[in-house]
């Protein structure tokens, strides 16, 4: 009886202090255990340690690129880009996260024209997209600043304003302002957008919220999508030709 006792004690013990590490246990340990794993080969421990980062809440680029290069290397493109386009999403200037993206979408089975800008509005999309609404953020800030300490340095002098300096406010004024709007239209753009990707083999694309509704087109996992609106079970989605019908929730993960 002491002998049963006494391991029902000691089964206690590591039980409680199991659960005692598990409560402790930071979403920085969590990632560094992931990439362990990553690095030793073990990729769905990889995808399965990212996964519980964010399930803290963590909304990181460097756990959704991780989370997504672990799902490649077990095959599943869909979540591979899916998590790629959420990293994207946190930052878009990471050069590799868009490697990754670049190089994932040329090994899809749907080839989806989209129309695309042309000219100069694809030059300033692309020089948005590498700078990213943070840094513009960050210049506008900057901007302000200095327009504040040349408003504060004129008035304060006694002979009020010089040519040089209004004409020094007047391009501190319009430089700002195409930075305001380029902030902006960047931020609405990138971080306002709403994405899904297919992460199943297959499905269709229908013309209703509906399984009596007729297919329009069949989709193909790692195809990224623009969410149109939601119904239950039911997402109306846009393609990147343009054409818009509905796919069944499950069947896609939303960006």
């Amino acid at each position: 009886m002491r002998g049963r006792a006494g391991a029902s004690a000691v089964l206690i013990v590591v039980l409680l202090g199991a659960c005692a590490t598990a409560l402790a246990e930071t979403p920085e340990q969590v990632f560094d255990v992931a990439n362990e794993a990553y690095d030793a080969g073990r990729y769905q421990d990889a995808v399965d340690g990212y996964a519980r980062v964010l399930r803290y809440g963590v909304e990181d680029v460097r756990v959704e690129y991780n989370l997504g290069n672990a799902a490649f290397k077990l095959g599943r493109v869909g979540e591979a880009i899916l998590h790629w386009e959420r990293a994207y999403r946190l930052d878009p200037t990471d050069g590799d996260v868009r490697a990754n993206l670049a190089f994932a979408r040329g090994l899809l089975q749907d080839r989806i024209d989209a129309p695309d800008p042309t000219g100069a509005l694809a030059f300033v999309r692309n020089v948005q997209n590498r700078i990213g609404p943070d840094r513009q953020a960050v210049a506008l800030v900057v901007l302000g600043w200095a327009l504040a300490a040349l408003l504060a340095w004129s008035w304060a002098r006694p002979g009020g304003f010089t040519p040089t300096a209004a004409w020094v406010l007047a391009g501190l004024v319009l430089v700002g302002a195409v930075v305001g709007v380029s902030w902006w239209t960047t931020k609405e753009r990138l971080e306002t957008r709403h994405l899904a990707v297919v992460v199943v083999d297959a499905t269709d694309v229908l013309a209703g919220p509906g399984d009596n509704n007729a297919p329009l087109v069949t989709v193909h996992e790692g195809l990224t999508l623009r969410v149109r609106s939601e119904r239950g079970d039911w997402i109306q989605v846009g393609l990147p030709d343009g054409l818009n019908g509905w796919v069944r929730r499950r069947a896609v993960g939303i960006v």
